[in-house]
């Protein structure tokens, strides 16, 4: 399949590095994966029924052939190939919130930049179908899910080929992308090389930024660079209650409330594949907690750190769906950009892969630290220092995101009486209410104790093992 891919990256380079759009873009012909998608729908009438429903709902939201092309399922069939296909690009056009490009040019889909196409990818399958809160084909459809996970595991492995780098320069002359790292002489050999860069060791000698509150056990930092979703409260029985909203297939607006099972998402579910675990948790410590949301966009920093001090006593790598929720955001006023918006709500981790890694702390229980793999590639490589009883130092490197990966949940037991202090934006987050501001590796994300007071005084960790 790669063999064949790299024929059609090749070609892509029609593109300039100045981010001139390809008159037409290459045919990369019938892939492996669409033709595997194929005979799935031609065995399945019920998938066959879904997805094609599913696409009319996204055309009747937004109906423009140049930024929603999808309109069949011969449509659908042709955008797996340039998928499945596709070199990240970075074009400079219009930009949306913290500077990402927007690039959409219909059918012509190596003019797409890469957070537009992975977030139309998911538009199309997103629609909701039913009145059930997870009533998209995401869910509702086994073996369309075990498809979506196959093919986001056959990109992730060209990403990591040297003809995935070829429009890497566009990503990297871009300020937007950080002036964090120091690119290699010669440049990135992947573009995996580049979504994993690390921290410049001249700047960062210890491989972390420094940490806010180091010597204090009552200060949380964040994991990684990324922005708060919010807390929330779990209840007794180990449920995280959130509302959603939806929009049937008849059209018409669909609200309710989620109730997302907190203690099967630390242990796992029947149908999730255990890829490596050690030690053991009981997740009811957890009844009354507080459950955290952080996520990451496509220009963050995509290595994660550790939060709070303590001895890892549990971990359990666990390989489910590979999901996004994403929405049509239409431009309202001049100056703003159309776009797919990946819509990162508090429930979507449910039913994710995910590495869950339980840390024991000196004074405020157990805390559970969680990344989450969203769409392409969902891939998480913990540091080989993560072992069972390992002690663990605040802000050291505990793993790190393959491409797609971009979500994490920090859950503390009630007794930490965890306070978030992540400073709030005046302007609402739309539909969601608070709008919190972006934090780096290392800031202040919370206080144990009730208090917002814990120290934010900056130090530089020592440097965690190195891996063997």
């Amino acid at each position: 399949m790669h063999l064949r891919a790299a024929s059609a990256f090749s070609l892509v380079s029609l593109i300039a590095a100045s981010g001139a759009l390809a008159a037409d873009c290459p045919d990369p012909g019938r892939q492996p994966a669409t033709e595997a998608l194929i005979a799935l729908v031609e065995s399945d009438p019920a998938l066959q029924e879904q997805l094609t429903r599913s696409i009319a709902l996204g055309q009747i939201i937004n109906s423009d052939p140049t930024t929603n092309p999808v309109a069949s399922l011969e449509d659908y069939y042709d955008f797996v190939d340039a998928l499945v296909t596709y070199p990240p690009q970075n074009i400079k056009t219009g930009v949306v919130d913290d500077g990402i490009r927007v690039s959409m040019d219909g059918s012509n889909y190596c003019n797409w930049n890469i957070l537009d196409i992975l977030s139309y990818s998911y538009f199309l399958v997103d629609r909701q179908l039913t009145t059930d809160p997870r009533g998209q084909i995401q869910f509702e459809n086994d073996a369309f899910s075990a498809w979506m996970r196959d093919i986001a595991v056959e990109w992730g492995k060209y990403l990591e080929t040297p003809p995935s780098a070829i429009h890497v320069p566009d990503f990297t002359s871009d300020p937007n992308f950080g002036d964090w790292y120091c690119p290699p002489e010669g440049g990135y050999a992947t573009f995996q090389d580049f979504f994993v860069r690390e921290l410049c060791a001249t700047t960062f000698p210890t491989g972390s930024r420094p940490v806010e509150g180091y010597d204090d056990p009552a200060t949380v930092v964040s994991i990684g660079d990324s922005t708060s979703a919010g807390w929330w409260p779990i209840s007794r029985d180990g449920k995280l209650v959130t509302t959603y909203d939806g929009i049937s297939q008849a059209g018409e607006m669909i609200k309710g409330q989620l109730y997302s099972n907190v203690f099967e998402f630390i242990e796992g579910k029947d149908g999730e594949k255990v890829i490596e675990s050690f030690g053991s948790i009981d997740p009811t410590l957890f009844a009354g907690g507080t459950w955290t949301h952080q996520f990451l966009n496509v220009n963050n920093y995509h290595r994660l750190h550790v939060p709070v001090a303590g001895k890892i006593v549990y971990l359990k790598h666990l390989q489910a769906g590979v999901r996004m929720k994403s929405g049509w955001a239409e431009a309202r006023q001049p100056g703003e950009v159309s776009h797919y918006d990946p819509q990162d709500t508090a429930d979507w981790q449910f039913g994710q892969t995910r590495m869950v890694i339980g840390i024991e702390t000196e004074d405020h229980g157990m805390v559970v630290i969680s990344p989450m793999g969203m769409a392409q590639v969902s891939s998480i490589v913990k540091r080989n220092w993560v072992t069972e009883g390992a002690q663990a130092d605040k802000g050291w490197e505990f793993a790190n995101f393959a491409f797609g990966g971009s979500d994490f949940v920090v859950i503390f037991q009630e007794e930490a009486d965890f306070v978030l202090t992540v400073d709030t934006l005046k302007e609402p987050a739309p539909g969601a209410g608070v709008n919190y501001a972006s934090s780096l590796q290392g800031q202040k994300y919370g206080c144990f104790g009730g208090v917002t007071t814990c120290s934010a005084t900056p130090e530089t960790p020592p440097a965690p093992p190195a891996d063997k």
